[in-house]
């Protein structure tokens, strides 16, 4: 179990948005056969791609959190279910988002890269599935809520 303490509901929202724009505009380049492969990319849409099968979506996490948003509150306590593995997962995911940033800021991708509040964002996101995996304690979040 991973809690999720203080989560950002509309900073998370924004974070959402940003990686499913970076994940659309490498599953096109990844179908498109004149575009020529950059290992970071494709390494990172079979990071995905084994996430996506190995750890489905949680669900009734994503319905609170939208429940949460509806209501017009700014921040939400949620526990969610992985399995321990997630927490090197996401460690890995981690760094290949770091090099999908360089990818976007030398404009070798369409998308802008993260915007300094979404990249803490992810950052404590994929940190608190890394250290309670682990036994660590939960740290809530301490950054701005939009």
């Amino acid at each position: 179990m991973v809690q999720l303490l203080g989560y950002p509901l509309r900073l998370g929202q924004r974070s959402i948005e940003h990686y499913n724009d970076v994940f659309r505009e490498f599953a096109l380049l990844a179908s498109d056969d004149t575009v020529e492969s950059e290992a970071a990319p494709r390494r990172l849409l079979d990071l995905i791609d084994a996430l996506g099968r190995r750890y489905p979506p949680q669900q009734a996490h994503e319905e609170e959190r939208e429940a949460a948003l509806a209501r017009g509150e700014r921040s939400a306590d949620f526990v969610i279910s992985v399995p321990r593995s997630a927490g090197e997962a996401s460690a890995t995911l981690d760094l290949m988002l770091d090099e999908t940033d360089e990818f976007c800021r030398a404009g070798k991708l369409l998308t802008l890269e993260a915007a300094e509040d979404v990249l803490a964002f992810r950052r404590w996101y994929l940190q608190q599935m890394t250290v309670q995996t682990s036994g660590g304690p939960a740290t809530p979040w301490s950054g701005d809520l939009d």
